[in-house]
């Protein structure tokens, strides 16, 4: 498992490279990881919040696209304290922001992030991968 997480990281890692424009900074990046390493329902409601900003932001799709790298970068990190339930669920997380992205590379990673997650990925795994997130 440890495997197909360490590939997805380096496209999620080039995601988050790009610099957040002035117009998505209405993304609260440190109440998201607050949700989610409460619970995976928080982390919902958050990411949520944040999938509106971005879209109400009129981003370009690369750079929304980038801003959903960061969202789901910092929730997979979040969610590494999580217990395994918690941790499990939330692998929908990541399915909602793979929805709105508009890169087919970007939502095949998290797809495959997500059934990880929903699969029981270690607290290990979730911490190379955020890890690996944070490092761009």
């Amino acid at each position: 498992m440890l495997k197909r997480i360490s590939f997805a990281a380096p496209f999620l890692a080039a995601a988050m490279t790009l610099s957040a424009p002035a117009s998505a900074q209405s993304v609260d990046l440190p109440a998201i990881s607050a949700a989610c390493a409460t619970s995976a329902e928080a982390c919902q409601a958050a990411v949520r919040i944040a999938i509106a900003a971005v879209r109400a932001a009129g981003l370009s799709p690369a750079a929304a696209n980038a801003q959903l790298g960061v969202i789901a970068g910092v929730a997979v990190q979040a969610a590494a304290t999580l217990p395994t339930a918690q941790r499990v669920a939330v692998g929908s997380v990541l399915t909602e922001i793979a929805a709105v992205s508009t890169n087919p590379v970007q939502q095949q990673t998290l797809a495959q992030l997500a059934n990880q997650l929903q699969s029981g990925a270690s607290v290990a795994e979730l911490s190379a991968t955020a890890s690996s997130l944070s490092a761009s």
